[in-house]
């Protein structure tokens, strides 16, 4: 029996009947693996597909205005404030292997996880990381001033619109992922 990768059952690709294993074809990576995340949706493998295309969507679309990179930060904070270390590793993995520079990338996600903001990029995307923080761990304190605040900094209403998504998206996978215990094991890191 292949190793278990969270608190509740899961099945291994190689366990798989064929409808889940079709499933499973669907959401491996580039590179032909399967993450232990979507392993630990594999009770309800009705919610594989779904979830994967919102994280595409969100991510990936080639219609989103949000730079990539500055989206795989705030999801990476998202995972920080959640403490879910899977993806904060993943998604921290994703925005340095986007970063122009691999070592400032690091101190930024060093500076992220020690809630140093000033430290985290331009006063533009620190006004967005302060957003994001807010919405996260306050998010019956948003008021429209927040959103004016962010159109101030300068980010656009369709940037602010794809920040909530990506802050959204976020929320949902990390707590189930730390809901049911996923953990990284041996998987490859990230997806560039």
């Amino acid at each position: 029996m292949p190793n278990r990768i969270c608190w509740i059952d899961d099945v291994d690709y190689s366990e798989a009947d064929s409808d889940l294993r079709a499933v499973y074809d669907q959401v491996l990576s580039p590179g032909g693996q399967l993450d232990n995340l979507y392993r630990g949706f594999s009770l309800s493998p009705q919610t594989i597909l779904p979830a994967d295309d919102l994280y595409k969507a969100t991510l990936h679309h080639s219609g989103n205005v949000l730079p990539k990179v500055f989206a795989e930060l705030v999801g990476t904070y998202v995972a920080v404030l959640a403490g879910c270390d899977y993806a904060k590793a993943h998604h921290g993995q994703n925005f340095i292997a986007l970063s122009a520079d691999s070592d400032q990338a690091r101190d930024v996600l060093n500076a992220l996880a020690s809630d140093h903001l000033d430290a985290c990029g331009t006063e533009e995307e620190v006004a967005a990381l302060r957003y994001v923080r807010k919405l996260c761990l306050h998010p019956s304190d948003i008021v429209q001033a927040d959103v004016g605040t962010l159109r101030t900094s300068g980010w656009m209403d369709t940037e602010i619109s794809e920040l909530v998504q990506v802050v959204a998206m976020f929320s949902y996978f990390v707590r189930v992922i730390n809901g049911v215990g996923i953990e990284l094991g041996d998987e490859k890191l990230g997806l560039y």
